[in-house]
């Protein structure tokens, strides 16, 4: 990972097999040998331990909470704690140095000594639930060993144990394997199906604009593309979800091709708190359709957030058809709470009207914006 010359200083954060878990720069966590350490001045009992406040505390990789999210820790977590600055604390997170607001973390007396309080509770885990396709379900925790089955999003397992980043597992037919843990998602905790997020100015938010590129969507009767009115929407939701303090990124913020994979993973990279897919519907004949429609495709997943988003869009003047379960690519492979809306039919007059009116995207964005504030209540 890196180099240290006679006479440095390193900060030691735990001490295990006669090896010292040191902080290097650039916050990256390593190991030393500790008979290469002169331990005059630092140990790692003067790392204090912290007990995580509220529920579902997002981790940061700066102490900036637009910086990206590196997880979350559930309520009650011990945490080792290295340093504070200001209303930033840093801890020991997962093998490496994560920011936290000092305000969620109760300090305690007890300190870290050769501890390791960075692993998550695994008592609290009871099933995992697959979001890759062609997942590998393996006889050991390793991915070049022998696959015992290959199984296809949304198949749950019973949890067992883990092993390193594996979790240990038991299929409904008494097969017991491994299944790598960062194509899963975990139940049983409340970050499972809830958002890390407890109010909307904690939370990080994806909107897609849909199409782009050389996919121009649908077309209006004025020969007008569906991927330009998906990105001027999606601004719009940007600018106004910004004024509450929550984090937003798009997943593209020109006229790029993106596919649908590309869209999906971004939301699980960046461990985004919702996802919200931005589209306008097309019939085969003019003006045949009409109407608004909120889509969603895991029920505990994703229909909170459906509902509390598609109840503030019901106000808006094109006619709304509900909420709808539908599998839908960038819904079914996302690990993340997302929805799919369809904010009016592009080639019926009426709907068409509004759709190219600037009130009716700032409708659109006010409505997105209360119902994320309703949902991260």
């Amino acid at each position: 990972m890196g180099q240290v010359k006679k006479g440095d200083k390193l900060a030691i954060l735990a001490e295990k097999n006669k090896w010292y878990q040191v902080r290097l720069s650039g916050d990256k966590i390593g190991w030393v040998a500790s008979w290469l350490i002169d331990n005059t001045e630092v140990s790692s009992a003067t790392n204090k331990i912290g007990i995580v406040k509220v529920p579902n505390t997002t981790v940061f990789k700066n102490d900036d909470a637009n910086s990206n999210v590196l997880g979350t820790i559930e309520q009650s977590q011990k945490v080792t704690v290295m340093y504070q600055e200001q209303e930033w604390s840093q801890i020991l997170y997962k093998g490496t140095a994560g920011w936290v607001k000092s305000q969620f973390i109760q300090g305690t007396n007890e300190t870290s000594g050769s501890n390791d309080t960075s692993g998550s509770r695994d008592s609290d885990i009871k099933t995992v639930t697959v979001t890759q396709s062609n997942t590998k379900l393996r006889i050991d925790p390793d991915s070049t060993s022998r696959d015992i089955k290959t199984v296809n999003v949304g198949k749950k397992f019973d949890y067992l144990g883990k092993s390193g980043k594996w979790y240990k597992v038991r299929d409904s037919d008494g097969s017991v394997g491994y299944v790598a843990s960062w194509v899963v998602t975990i139940s049983g905790t409340k970050s499972a199906i809830k958002s890390a997020a407890t109010n909307i100015s904690e939370a990080t938010i994806v909107i897609d604009p849909g199409h782009g590129g050389e996919d121009v969507g649908a077309e209006s009767k004025k020969k007008t593309y569906e991927k330009n009115f998906t990105l001027a929407y999606a601004k719009a939701i940007k600018a106004d979800l910004e004024k509450t303090g929550a984090r937003v990124v798009l997943t593209r913020s020109g006229d790029d091709t993106k596919s649908l994979g590309e869209r999906a993973r971004l939301s699980s990279k960046i461990e985004a708190d919702a996802y919200i897919s931005l589209h306008f519907d097309s019939t085969g004949e003019q003006d045949a359709g009409t109407g608004v429609t909120t889509y969603y495709y895991g029920k505990n997943k994703d229909s909170n957030l459906a509902t509390d988003i598609n109840s503030q869009l019901k106000k808006l003047a094109i006619n709304n058809r509900g909420t709808q379960q539908k599998d839908l690519y960038v819904l079914h492979y996302n690990s993340q709470p997302s929805i799919l809306i369809e904010l009016g039919y592009i080639n019926s007059t009426s709907d068409y009207g509004y759709i190219k009116s600037s009130s009716y995207k700032s409708q659109v964005a006010q409505a997105v914006t209360n119902g994320l504030k309703e949902y991260f209540k």
